[in-house]
């Protein structure tokens, strides 16, 4: 399985996911040994995402 690695943007904190799927238009990842799923929409060549009022993103590689 693919992995990335996302980060809060507001806390700088960055998780290591297992990516579930990946588009030009978007990628579903789920958070190491954990069952949240993030779905982030690609813009400006950064994937970005909201869980829970916080804000994720995740560069294109």
């Amino acid at each position: 399985m693919y992995k990335t690695i996302i980060t809060n943007t507001e806390t700088g904190i960055s998780k290591k996911c297992d990516i579930l799927k990946k588009n030009d238009k978007l990628m579903e990842v789920v958070l190491e040994d954990t069952t949240i799923k993030l779905t982030l929409r690609k813009k400006n060549n950064l994937y970005i995402g909201n869980f829970k009022n916080m804000e994720f993103v995740c560069k294109d590689e």
